[in-house]
């Protein structure tokens, strides 16, 4: 009788890491409407092309990755309040503007959930929040945005110079791609009567050419 040496295999480990073109797609079209909405909207076809190719092409990398770092990957929104609670200090001015065009549906929920909750009158012109200011690390065409989040929702987007003055602060303070706090306000705008209330999230932040 013939006896098999144990195998060391693990038929699980065997297995190649995947992801599907669905999820890569999806992530491509949605760098390709940020591109859009922050630069030129015809840029939004070319700019979902070009990554889902790029993507495609190191599916396996970036699976193998996700796989790898699971922990850390799914907890980091979830630790950004614990781990990461450096304020800005408050100013009063919220003369800084975010690109907010994209949001306006998740804006209008999160003022309409404050309104019903809090005793302030629904009609109330402006609103102030605590905003958690991201660092955006997954965008491949600019590594400088800062995403901000308001109750765990994206409300807008820091771009541009004052993307990059707002990094600049972050070294000089020692937070490179920290998430860090600050007061944010959101104005109802209410340009005419036939049109639907349009709303801009300032941030209580002094950072060049972000008005």
């Amino acid at each position: 009788m013939t006896h098999q040496p144990p195998s060391d295999r693990n038929p699980e480990g065997d297995k190649k890491p995947e992801i599907s073109l669905l999820s890569l797609l999806i992530l491509s079209l949605f760098i390709g409407l940020i591109v859009g909405a922050g630069i030129d909207k015809s840029l939004i076809l070319p700019v979902t092309l070009v990554t889902a190719i790029i993507f495609y092409i190191k599916r396996d990398k970036i699976a193998a990755t996700d796989i790898q770092t699971p922990s850390s990957a799914k907890s980091t929104k979830h630790n950004h309040s614990i781990e990461n609670t450096y304020h800005w200090p408050d100013l009063g001015q919220f003369n800084c503007a975010i690109h907010a065009e994209p949001y306006q549906k998740t804006i209008q929920q999160l003022v309409q959930e404050n309104t019903a909750a809090s005793d302030q009158s629904p009609s109330a012109q402006s609103l102030i929040f605590t905003a958690q200011l991201i660092p955006d690390l997954s965008n491949p065409f600019d590594t400088d945005i800062i995403r901000v989040e308001i109750h765990q929702q994206t409300v807008g987007h820091l771009y541009g110079e004052p993307a990059r003055s707002f990094r600049d602060r972050l070294k000089e303070k020692r937070l490179t791609d920290q998430v860090t706090f600050c007061k944010a306000l959101i104005i109802i705008v209410n340009s005419a009567e036939s049109k639907p209330l349009h709303y801009r999230v300032m941030l209580d932040l002094a950072l060049p050419d972000c008005h």
